[in-house]
C-alpha cells in the first residue's frame, strides 16, 4: 500500500504529541492498520468491486508471498481457487455470505489453501469494504486422524 502524504503527515503529528498516559488511551490511539499489521492471523480488506485493498503480513506468508505489495490491487478471482472465470463483485458477495465456510485460496506456488473465512467483520450495508479474518486448516487436514464412519 502507498502512503498518502496526508497520513504520513498524521503519522508525524501523533508522534509530536506526548504518549497516552494509560493502557485505555494507548488503546484508543492506536492506529488501526497497525493493530491489523501485527496480528497473528490472516485478514483482508476488499472493496466492494471484488480488488484486493489491504492485507496484512499473515495473510500473505500464508499464501506464500514475501511482502503484502503483491497481493494489493489483485482482484480476487486471481486468488480464489475455484473461482477463476467468477466476476469479482460476485467473489465478494460469496465472501460476504460465507462466514464459517471451508473456501481454498490459490498459494503462490498454485497449490490450494484450504481455509475458513470469519463473518465480515464490518456489518453495516453501507460499509464500503468487506473486512475478513481467514484461519488455515490445511495443515489440519493432515495432522487430523479421520473420524470413524
Amino acid at each position: 500500500m502507498t502512503t498518502s502524504p496526508d497520513f504520513a503527515e498524521r503519522i508525524s503529528e501523533r508522534r509530536r504529541q506526548p504518549p497516552p498516559s494509560t493502557p485505555d488511551g494507548y488503546l484508543h490511539e492506536l492506529p488501526a492498520l497497525i493493530l491489523l499489521d501485527r496480528l497473528p492471523t490472516p485478514m483482508l480488506a476488499t472493496g466492494l468491486d471484488g480488488v484486493l485493498i489491504y492485507a496484512n503480513p499473515a495473510f500473505a506468508t500464508m499464501l506464500g508471498y514475501s511482502g503484502t505489495t503483491t497481493l494489493t490491487e489483485q482482484p480476487l478471482p486471481a486468488l480464489l481457487a475455484g473461482y477463476s472465470a467468477t466476476p469479482p463483485r460476485d467473489c465478494v458477495t460469496a465472501l460476504r455470505a460465507a462466514g464459517a465456510v471451508v473456501i481454498d485460496w490459490l498459494h503462490a506456488e498454485g497449490f490450494p489453501v484450504r481455509t475458513v473465512v470469519s463473518n465480515a467483520l464490518l456489518v453495516r450495508a453501507t460499509d464500503p469494504i468487506l473486512l475478513i479474518s481467514i484461519t488455515d486448516i490445511t495443515e489440519l487436514m493432515w495432522t487430523t486422524p479421520p473420524e470413524p464412519r
